[in-house]
């Protein structure tokens, strides 16, 4: 199991350095994406936060920078007026054209179909497991 444990670490290691690309940090890149693919009702601070089960102070940090540097843009909530709704810019679109995820999604896309549906089954299952053993360490 070591090797395989090796195995993951290093992809997980090189897929994060990856995300320190064209002035972001990965956690940039996920609330891009995010925005990018969310309903309206779900492009706000706070769904953001809820997906990525972070502490709204967090995330809020990182969409002011997103809109600091023009890659979103804020406007009232019509369902709650106390979030604004998020919306990529046109800039924000471009730069999701250079998304460094798009390298991982071109090597999944070569491996066999029957391959990619056993590896998603089994990192899946470690996914829930790593988040099982992380709730079990914080509550013990």
């Amino acid at each position: 199991m070591t090797g395989l444990a090796t195995v993951v670490e290093n992809t997980s290691r090189l897929l994060h350095a990856s995300g320190h690309a064209e002035g972001l940090y990965p956690a940039q890149w996920v609330a891009l994406r995010y925005f990018a693919e969310m309903s309206e009702a779900q492009r706000t601070a706070s769904a953001l936060a809820r997906f990525q089960d972070l502490a709204i102070a967090s995330v809020a940090r990182t969409v002011v920078t997103l809109v600091d540097k023009g890659l979103l843009t804020k406007r009232p909530n019509p369902r709650d007026a106390r979030a604004d709704v998020l919306d990529l810019t046109e800039k924000g679109r471009e730069l999701l054209k250079n998304d460094p995820r798009l390298a991982l999604e071109r090597a999944l896309a070569e491996i066999p179909d029957e391959d990619i549906e056993s590896y998603a089954r089994t990192a899946t299952r470690l996914l829930q497991r790593l988040l099982e053993l992380r709730q079990y360490k914080a509550d013990g």
